[in-house]
């Protein structure tokens, strides 16, 4: 087992927070942090911020790639990285790109986020494709809660009022 952290990151909100954890453990036990983002073309367009295309048949593969390794590298820099730590790009089905690449770590870090209905059927969970088929602890990281209720407006929609409970 390799003294590292892996999270994935996909630049939502959660995967933000994930991020934020990982990097305080990998902090407080001295272990090198690898963010994972995982590109599934051509999901994702738009999902994480990313200026959407009027015709995103547009836009060539490498001009996606580029958006999305600017940000993602903004997003890494933001927690300030050791000098050892690293950011990788993979293509893939998420859940087992991230599987794959914590086989030898000492833990993998996730973001969750609430996929319901149809949504949940379409894109699965990476988070629980994670938990169930990780061979190394899993962490699931919620995101902060202003910050679903931002996630949780943009998903439902502008004509939809959303109620979370907070107890």
């Amino acid at each position: 087992m390799r003294n590292e952290i892996v999270v994935g990151l996909d630049g939502s909100p959660s995967s933000k927070s994930a991020l934020d954890w990982a990097a305080e453990q990998a902090r407080s036990v001295g272990a090198v942090l690898r963010a994972v983002h995982v590109l599934d073309w051509p999901y994702g367009l738009s999902s994480a911020g990313f200026p959407a295309p009027a015709n995103f048949m547009d836009v060539s593969r490498e001009e996606l790639r580029n958006s999305y390794r600017q940000t993602m590298a903004a997003v890494f820099d933001a927690v300030s990285p050791h000098s050892d730590w690293i950011l990788q790009f993979a293509s893939g089905d998420t859940g087992r790109v991230l599987v794959r690449q914590s086989k030898d770590a000492r833990l993998l870090v996730v973001g969750t986020r609430e996929h319901v209905g149809l949504a949940r059927i379409l894109d699965g969970s990476v988070s629980h494709y994670c938990l169930t088929h990780a061979v190394c602890a899993v962490v699931a990281v919620p995101a902060l809660a202003a910050d679903r209720r931002a996630e949780d407006s943009e998903t439902v929609g502008q004509d939809t009022t959303v109620v979370i409970d907070e107890e």
